[in-house]
Parts: structure tokens; sequence; C-alpha cells
């Protein structure tokens, strides 16, 4: 849980400030960031709900949709990925959504995508951020997908061990994953040389 900007953000403190900016806002979904912010005047609830489950954790708790914009923007990444390793020979199946990880390749290798715009603070420094929900994470890679630049990230996921990640300017210590693809085929060749 843990306070941002002095208040002390629950699980039930968070869904009633859910409930008011949706009541404030005339919707019944789960309310973005944006509008989040619009309405509290305040990026406090946003961060909470980051450190708490993410816009999506939150939305499935509460049994409210999610934006149109928002779900589209990260089925849109995944489908994306999924072509870009089928035009790498890989064997790709898209999961549902009820499951812990994205993509399934090769039958063996579990893929989780994130996709974010960049956020700008205040006109004072931007970033891009993801919600990666679990500190012990269910995938073997990650593949982050950096909108706005265009770039993607390959991270095994035993370096991520961390339930948010945010990446900043040029020199971000995370370039050094771009366009890793060929920690799949490492993957790849670990799954393929276990046998009963």
């Amino acid at each position: 849980m843990g306070y941002t900007h002095g208040i002390r953000w629950t699980k039930e403190k968070i869904y009633d400030e859910v409930r008011k900016v949706m009541k404030a806002l005339d919707i019944n979904r789960m309310p973005s960031d944006k509008e989040c912010t619009l309405a509290t005047k305040s990026h406090g609830l946003g961060i909470a709900i980051s450190r708490n489950g993410g816009f999506k954790g939150i939305a499935e708790e509460m049994n409210l949709k999610q934006s149109d914009s928002e779900s589209k923007t990260g089925f849109d990444a995944e489908m994306m990925i999924k072509e870009l390793l089928e035009n790498k020979g890989y064997r790709v199946e898209k999961m549902s959504a009820r499951h812990p990880y994205d993509l399934l390749v090769n039958d063996n290798i579990k893929i989780d995508v994130k996709a974010a715009n960049k956020y700008t603070h205040q006109n004072q420094w931007s970033c891009y951020s993801f919600n990666l929900e679990k500190s012990n994470p269910t995938c073997d890679i990650y593949v982050i997908v950096c909108i706005d630049e265009n770039k993607i990230l390959i991270i095994p996921s035993k370096f991520l061990k961390q339930t948010q990640l945010s990446i900043g300017d040029h020199k971000s210590k995370y370039n050094i994953y771009q366009d890793r693809w060929d920690y799949i085929e490492q993957y790849d060749k670990f799954y393929k040389q276990i046998v009963v």
C-alpha cells in the first residue's frame, strides 16, 4: 500500500476515490490515469493505482471495463509483437485475457507484452511507466514497447524482480535490452534440450 502525497492508500481508499472520479466525470467504466488527474487535480490516485495492481488490475477487482483506447493500446502491441515473432519463424499463440502472460512461443516460451506512451510530469521530466504487477513474474520474458519512440526492449523476467518499471531518457540502463531478440532464441534452445 503506502503513502502518496500524504494519503495512506488502502485498496478501499482507492476504490472509493475511483468511484468519486467516475461520478464526477459521469462515466460507468474505469477512469484512465489522465481522467483521474483531471478529476482530482493530482497524480496521487493514478500513482496509488499503479502501485496496487495497475489500472487493469483495479478495474478487474472492481468489475469495471477499461476505456477502449487503453485496452486497444495493449492489444495492438501484443499483435504487433506476435507478428514480428512469426516473421522471425516462431509459432506464436495469443493467450486469453485470463492468462498471466500474453503470448506463448513455440509451445514453451511465455512472453508478457507491456506497452506505454511517454508520460510527461508537469512539463519537467518524461518517462515510460509499466506496471509489471508481480515481483515474482509468471513469464519468461517481458517485451517492453515504448510506443512514442518505437523502441522494443526484450528483457528476461529474471532481471525484473519488481512491480513497476520506469524508463526515462535515452541513457536508460534498460537500453542494453533494446532489440535483444536473441534472448528468445536462447530460451527456445533451452526448452528444446529438455527431454523426457
